[in-house]
């Protein structure tokens, strides 16, 4: 630590709250290194709704952190005051609390970070940037950002006293806090003995400080330190100490970079292991908000926000042990164009105005069949022994949609009902606790007017819904092409990628929820649930092929 430094930072204890007893067992990775490679650079999403009115103008989210795996607490500045959201992640994705910390100067609350129960994050002046506040939470006190358990402060030069990123974590008999000032440029390492900081009688001290641009990087993954907006840190089960970084490059990219600590009394030392590129959506910045955390299983998480708390914020998650969807089976098929159904014993190829019969065990073709007077047959869905062909009459106008009922034996038309009242394309119908729901397809500039209906045994119209703006933005100028009734809500495709996104029906309001998104083995169009997998079955348009597909949790 400088000379000048020490003249002019000063700490000092604050304890208006007995700290609660320590938790029986930390959770640490056994591997670090291997874990943080396994991390997935594709998210599952949330959807998160906020109800609450905050005024946030002239700052951003700043750090974002997970606890008890399905609550996220985030960290925001403003012109006026630094605070604290809390929000639900689930099925119903909320805001369920937004918490004043301090009021300016010190309304800057940097990136932070969560250990165990704990939650440390700096707040600065960002204006004079001569001021911060390192603050310690209780999460389970019964109002824990009424006062904080730890204060350090920090006054001093410019810049080099102020506190950016913070991160936490137990090290060797020993609470270690890590305070970054501006840019990242100086880390500095504050200790206190781990029972005296959990029986409340701790008192953090100075135990060393890193200047970024002196260390030799000869060792280094590769040169390069960025500006990062998150610190965390991390021990593992091999009792080594780690540092990971989050960030957006100079090429844009969102990238999370693992370091090697070494503190000993002099000449700390810091290495760069590894460094990735994440997918992040849209919306969701590494360079707003991104941190890593350990869930209740022992693996890695990557969260991530976008820079401002929106009506719909969407959040990222990048786990070690995503859930997906895994490829089965495939075989060929002329007629995998539109959709494809099935049967326990057969699956059905469904083209634009044909559909062919496979046998499931053999892959060969039993039978196939062409209809005339036929535009765009899209889908198939199996009720009552017939499959129900959704069919539009796209891109003609005015929009015309009916329901095609076919012997799935025989492959002949039983039937066909017009949905007169309807607007829009119908591109796939299921059938669920009594209702019939239906896909009705805008395209172009309009797709955003795509809805989901509800409907009654006499195909009449009794509720709509819209998509969320985060997933036809996604759909480009194509729309909804194919989805299924799953779990509390429904799995949807889009036109072309392979991805499914997972949406369940409001309390209120006309927009459904968007809850996750998942990678899929088959590009989109038209799916129908696998009765003999449990799974799915799909189309690859372009390599003409029925794919079946199981859910990996």
């Amino acid at each position: 630590m400088t000379i000048l430094f020490t003249s002019f930072l000063h700490w000092f204890m604050v304890l208006p709250l007995l700290v609660s007893e320590a938790p029986t067992e930390t959770i640490k990775i056994a591997d670090f290194t291997k874990s943080f490679e396994d991390l997935n650079t594709l998210p599952a999403s949330f959807l998160v709704t906020n109800n609450i009115t905050y005024n946030s103008e002239g700052g951003h989210l700043q750090g974002i952190q997970l606890y008890n795996d399905h609550t996220a607490y985030l960290s925001g500045s403003s012109e006026d005051l630094s605070y604290m959201v809390k929000m639900e992640l689930g099925e119903q994705s909320r805001v369920l609390s937004i918490d004043t910390l301090m009021h300016a100067p010190l309304r800057h609350a940097g990136g932070f970070q969560i250990f165990d129960q704990y939650l440390a994050v700096g707040i600065e002046d960002n204006k004079e940037r001569n001021l911060a506040y390192l603050q310690v939470y209780n999460l389970e006190a019964e109002n824990p950002f009424d006062k904080p358990i730890y204060t350090i402060a920090r006054k001093g030069n410019y810049e080099r006293v102020t506190a950016g990123a913070v991160g936490i974590t137990a090290f060797r008999g020993e609470i270690l806090i890590l305070v970054a000032n501006w840019d990242s440029r100086v880390l500095d390492f504050y200790s206190c003995p781990e029972q005296d900081f959990h029986n409340g009688k701790g008192e953090f001290t100075l135990k060393s400080d890193i200047e970024v641009i002196k260390q030799t990087t000869s060792e280094w993954s590769d040169p390069k330190w960025l500006s990062y907006q998150n610190l965390n840190l991390f021990s593992d089960q091999k009792d080594q100490l780690y540092m990971v970084g989050t960030a957006k490059n100079e090429a844009g990219d969102q990238v999370a970079d693992l370091f090697k600590l070494q503190l000993p009394s002099s000449s700390a030392k810091i290495t760069k292991l590894n460094s990735k590129i994440f997918n992040t959506s849209t919306s969701v910045d590494f360079k707003a908000a991104a941190g890593l955390n350990i869930s209740s299983e022992g693996d890695l998480i990557l969260a991530a926000a976008p820079y401002q708390l929106e009506k719909n914020t969407t959040i990222n998650l990048f786990a070690h042990k995503e859930p997906s969807w895994k490829k089965t089976r495939e075989w060929s098929s002329q007629d995998a164009r539109q959709a494809a159904a099935a049967t326990e014993l057969h699956a059905f190829a469904i083209n634009n105005h044909s559909i062919s019969k496979y046998d499931r065990s053999t892959g060969e073709l039993i039978t196939s069949r062409s209809y005339p007077n036929t535009k765009h047959l899209n889908s198939g869905f199996l009720s009552g022994g017939l499959l129900y062909c959704a069919h539009s009459n796209y891109p003609n106008q005015p929009d015309s949609s009916s329901i095609r009922i076919i012997d799935p034996k025989s492959l002949t038309l039983k039937k066909t009902i017009k949905l007169r009242q309807s607007k829009g394309s119908l591109t796939w119908i299921v059938k669920n606790k009594g209702y019939w729901y239906a896909l009705f397809a805008y395209y172009g500039e309009n797709n955003h007017l795509t809805y989901l209906a509800k409907m009654n045994e006499n195909w009449e119209i009794l509720q709509k819904w819209n998509f969320p703006n985060s997933i036809i933005k996604e759909m480009g100028k194509m729309s909804i092409s194919g989805g299924v009734a799953w779990e509390q809500g429904f799995v949807v495709t889009g036109h072309d990628e392979k991805l499914l996104y997972y949406v369940t029906l409001p309390e209120n309001g006309e927009n459904l929820n968007f809850i996750k998104q998942y990678k899929a083995p088959f590009t989109g169009q038209g799916i129908a649930l696998d009765p003999l997998t449990g799974g799915l079955i799909g189309i690859n348009r372009a390599e003409k092929k029925v794919v079946t597909a199981k859910f990996l949790p």
